[in-house]
């Protein structure tokens, strides 16, 4: 759990992992330099299972990711932010799923970002997830388990140069060589706020996950022009307005382009990536 000035939610999301119900278990907290008094609540921790690292300054959430990696034991490690709550069966839900599911390295959950719901579910299979990540993450990273032989088979370390989507990068990086589920389960309260990296950092996020986007559509032989590009977004954002011909146009056109390409290079299943297109253009989110 990396923590920078998130005082105020930080004591419920600590419980939420302590009193889970799956109880074998070490809480890494890493406090990346924070001058609010989230530090002095961690300092306060009394439970033997809570591991406690202090940063004097802020060094960026990716020196505490990767150190959060560094410093674990378990055969499963879990991602948790600092600003959410999970359910309390959590852990034992994800462990058990990896336990009977031996060939998965990446396990994320459904989530709610109320919690009155309503649930929000991503695509489950391997082949579904490697799709969509064409369009944006769809892998809610602080509901991801991983599997402690696969990040040191695969040399899992998030990268530096990706900021604010060091996630979506990771899990773009890794679709070719992990294998990857989302439980349709609701298992992590994802708490909105104005103080979180997507609303704070917006236009830096935008750009790092252009180059995310790019990256993988490189592999079916495809660079963007700012208009194309622009096409990509409004459908990974399901903003085609099927009424306006011209946008209509312009999205059916670019995704049987992708089509085709992928048909030489054979990158995702044809059926599925024919699948989230239309879905993309028919606005009918997952």
């Amino acid at each position: 759990m990396p923590v920078y000035n998130n005082a105020m939610y930080l004591q419920e999301a600590i419980n939420t992992i302590l009193w889970q119900t799956f109880s074998d278990l070490e809480l890494i907290i890493i406090d990346d330099g924070s001058t609010d008094g989230s530090a002095g609540i961690i300092h306060e921790i009394q439970d033997t299972r809570v591991k406690k690292i202090f940063h004097s300054v802020n060094l960026g959430i990716v020196a505490s990711l990767n150190q959060g990696l560094d410093w674990s034991q378990g055969e499963y490690i879990a991602r948790m932010d600092s600003d959410d709550a999970s359910a309390l069966n959590r852990l034992e839900v994800q462990a058990y799923f990896m336990d009977q599911n031996p060939h998965i390295d990446i396990c994320g959950t459904g989530y709610t970002t109320n919690y009155l719901g309503p649930v929000k579910l991503n695509p489950m299979h391997h082949e579904e997830i490697k799709v969509w990540l064409l369009f944006h993450s769809c892998l809610l990273h602080p509901s991801v388990m991983m599997r402690r032989s696969s990040i040191e088979r695969l040399g899992i370390r998030y990268d530096y140069n990706y900021p604010h989507a060091e996630d979506y990068e990771l899990w773009s990086r890794l679709s070719s060589s992990a294998q990857f589920a989302n439980l349709p389960h609701n298992l992590l309260f994802y708490r909105t706020h104005e103080g979180q990296i997507s609303n704070k950092h917006r236009l830096v996020q935008d750009s790092t996950a252009r180059r995310i986007r790019q990256r993988q559509l490189s592999q079916l032989g495809i660079q963007c022009s700012e208009h194309e590009y622009d096409i990509l977004v409004k459908l990974a954002e399901f903003r085609i307005v099927a009424e306006d011909i011209e946008d209509y146009r312009n999205a059916t056109g670019f995704a049987n382009w992708i089509l085709d390409q992928n048909r030489i290079y054979r990158v995702y299943d044809q059926d599925i990536l024919n699948m989230a297109l239309s879905r993309c253009i028919s606005r009918a989110p997952y």
